[in-house]
């Protein structure tokens, strides 16, 4: 599925800036107990992520080479069913993505840099060039 066509906008909603698309969705104002299209994607995007996680689970647990690939396989399908999902949920409005500001992405940023040093293994040359360029701290082991 293409990213085409999806224009995000951004709102104010509880004190944090919120990204969403918002197509025409027919979708009710007020939600009764019957299921609509949006529960059923929720339902099914819900399901690919359960999916996904005991795919995981299987691969790292897989002790023979040809039911790693079948189940590699499956995973991979699982987890671009899974986007697709999501990129239709996003589309029509019913999955909202709060905005990180540059000072979090900043500070994020800086305790992943700060962690390194408890790696048993040296950064990569990219995330140590990119903590140069932010101003983080760059360790060398």
């Amino acid at each position: 599925m293409q990213q085409q066509g999806i224009q995000p906008q951004f709102k104010m909603q509880g004190g944090h800036l919120i990204m969403t698309h918002q197509a025409q969705t027919n979708l009710p104002k007020v939600k009764d107990a019957s299921m609509n299209d949006r529960d059923r994607l929720q339902d099914l995007l819900a399901q690919e992520k359960y999916l996904t996680s005991g795919y995981n689970m299987a691969l790292i647990e897989a002790s023979h080479d040809a039911l790693f690939d079948v189940i590699k396989q499956n995973c991979d399908a699982s987890y671009q069913m899974q986007r697709q999902i999501f990129n239709l949920m996003f589309k029509k409005g019913w999955y909202k993505l709060p905005v990180a500001d540059a000072q979090m992405v900043q500070h994020t940023f800086q305790q992943f840099v700060q962690y390194q040093t408890q790696f048993p293994f040296p950064p990569s040359p990219q995330i140590a060039q990119m903590g140069g360029q932010t101003g983080g701290a760059q360790t060398s082991q």
